[in-house]
């Protein structure tokens, strides 16, 4: 009984602990973003909230969540676990704009920094056509398409499905026959 208190305290302790950890780092955070995005950014994401909570307004109230039973100390355990599996799944597209362009304006300004860089070593075409190359290999995807993907390329889909506005021969041999204005898209 004492091992299953004990755990439970621990658990409350490792909330509290994860809880303001993340209170600290938000609050970093926005520092870092009130230093690197200028005013007029800023001004945008709160009109946006203002947009936001005017759509908001239209909508049903939200149901209010009951507060959680309070459980005995013999179910400790299986509240860890589902506490765990919980906190574990990430939320799918989290980046905001502000990260975006703050990690897109690091990326700038390092390769501008390493540009010059090799500029000065008189190496800067080199450098340019490698990071190209890099850029280029970085910006194809190498994983298996997802299910239900079409690909643009027609022959690696089920039935040879085009997608939508991809000349087809079919179509420009009608085209020169018989006119643009005979072509229908289906």
């Amino acid at each position: 009984m004492e091992a299953k208190l004990k755990e439970y305290r621990a658990l409350r302790r490792r909330k509290e602990l994860v809880e303001n950890a993340k209170q600290k780092l938000e609050k970093s955070k926005e520092k870092i973003v009130n230093l690197l995005i200028p005013k007029v950014f800023r001004e945008m994401d709160k009109v946006n909230k203002e947009d936001e909570v005017l759509l908001i307004e239209n909508e049903e109230p939200p149901v209010k969540s009951q507060p959680l039973p309070i459980q005995p100390i013999e179910e400790v355990s299986e509240v860890t676990s589902e506490i765990s599996e919980v906190e574990t799944i990430p939320e799918p597209n989290a980046e905001s704009w502000r990260y975006f362009i703050i990690k897109w304006s690091l990326y700038g300004l390092t390769w501008l920094t390493m540009y010059y860089f090799f500029l000065k070593l008189q190496f800067g075409a080199v450098f340019f056509v490698i990071s190209a190359l890099v850029g280029i290999y970085l910006n194809t995807r190498t994983r298996p398409k997802k299910k239900g993907e079409v690909s643009a390329y027609s022959v690696f889909n089920e039935n040879c499905v085009s997608i939508d506005g991809t000349l087809k021969a079919e179509q420009f041999e009608r085209e020169i026959r018989y006119g643009a204005g005979t072509v229908r898209s289906p």
